[in-house]
């Protein structure tokens, strides 16, 4: 099964259920320590979309529908990345549409 990322400059990112993926969250526990200024990001999943159907509370349903795991996933994230050590970041609020494919 592959999964279609659509974002709203039309661009698409096609993946499918075993590579990689990296959802971050913006990391704003630095605001109250001292005079760091520093922004950073934190990663809140690393695995595949079966690691993150492994994951969910609802195995059953995400088996069933497996958008939902992802959609679950996307939705908390701000940032996902499909490489280890990243060249490129895309801002899960630019997701318009995610669909799979067989």
């Amino acid at each position: 099964m592959q999964f279609i990322m659509t974002f709203s400059n039309n661009e698409t990112v096609t993946f499918s259920e075993t590579d990689l993926l990296h959802a971050w969250k913006n990391d704003t526990t630095y605001l109250n320590i001292g005079d760091d200024q520093a922004f950073y990001l934190d990663e809140i999943f690393n695995g595949s979309y079966q690691d993150a159907i492994a994951t969910s509370s609802e195995q059953q349903l995400a088996k069933e529908r497996p958008i939902l795991a992802l959609a679950g996933l996307f939705a908390d994230a701000d940032w996902l990345t499909f490489e280890t050590n990243p060249e490129k970041y895309y801002q899960t609020k630019a997701i318009v549409s995610l669909t799979t494919k067989d």
